[in-house]
């Protein structure tokens, strides 16, 4: 195992991987620097790299110790438990603590490497390691109530846009959706206009945003993209979008849009099933009929 110092390093051994997810991608690096957070990088080798990753350095609270948070990895499909073991277990000897929360599709050689280096679940999980994937290469197969949406979303005259070249009335605009969700759902993070600007403006990030007929903007979506998959990163939507469809209509409009561009697969990045106010999430986006995946978490 090899840390690597520089980030544009990291970044050019990480293009041979197929499959990249968002929490590995340089937006979200970008996104990340841009809240301040010290972040690190780790590959097997840096010559021909069959598994690498990154991670923020965050302070055990009450000590002067440090905690290691990876939120994924990038690695060969055909990557064996003895090499995630491998892995591992020299990254173990590292740091202080390691957490690891990895939105890759769950992967048995994958729970069973972490585990034989010394990783265990954790008694309480607070992220859901359940998401849900649209097959796009399929008609989408949405219910009644999110075609009733998309068709109130037209009569309302919504106009959807993506945005190419990202402005700062756009950002504060995002901000703007974003604090009206999270008084709506109860949330408990902010979205801040420096660390969202950076991620806004990186390469591999699309946004997209749906105004009413007024041209003010009242739903958002900000997705990662790596072709043929495209996974949402933050969606937001006002009070007023909810009297219009605009969530429903937003989506069904990226749909069509990554499937004219012959994008394979959308991933919701978690779904929270559960008895509280976050449930409305889980049942907006079980409407689009798309397949339970689980993470490897």
């Amino acid at each position: 195992m090899k840390e690597i110092l520089e980030a544009d390093c990291f970044f050019q051994l990480q293009e041979k991987f197929s499959r990249i997810p968002f929490t590995q991608s340089q937006g979200w690096y970008n996104y990340m620097k841009g809240r301040g957070k010290e972040v690190i990088f780790y590959v097997d080798n840096d010559q021909d790299p069959k598994i690498g990753c990154w991670g923020t350095l965050q302070k055990i609270p009450f000590s002067k110790r440090k905690i290691l948070l990876i939120g994924a990895e990038t690695y060969s499909p055909d990557l064996t438990e003895m090499e995630f073991k491998s892995f591992y277990s020299e990254l173990a000897t590292t740091h202080d603590a390691i957490e690891v929360n990895s939105s890759n599709p769950y992967d048995i050689e994958f729970e069973t490497g972490i585990r034989r280096a010394g990783f265990k679940r954790p008694i309480g999980i607070f992220d859901c390691p359940l998401t849900m994937e649209i097959d796009l290469s399929q008609k989408v197969n949405v219910n009644k109530n999110w075609k009733r949406n998309v068709k109130k979303g037209t009569r309302a005259g919504l106009n959807f846009e993506e945005i190419t070249s990202i402005q700062p009335s756009e950002i504060k605009a995002i901000v703007s959706l974003f604090k009206e969700l999270k008084e709506l759902k109860g949330l408990h993070f902010e979205l801040e206009e420096i660390s969202l600007s950076r991620l806004l403006k990186s390469e591999e990030i699309r946004t997209f945003i749906v105004y009413d007929q007024a041209n003010n903007p009242i739903s958002a979506s900000i997705n990662h993209v790596n072709h043929p998959y495209c996974t949402n990163i933050f969606s937001v939507n006002s009070h007023t979008s909810r009297e219009c469809g605009a969530a429903f209509f937003i989506l069904d409009s990226i749909f069509a849009k990554l499937k004219s561009e012959k994008f394979l697969y959308f991933d919701f990045a978690r779904i929270p099933p559960s008895d509280h106010a976050t449930d409305s999430v889980y049942v907006f986006k079980n409407s689009s009929r798309g397949k339970k995946l689980q993470y490897n978490g």
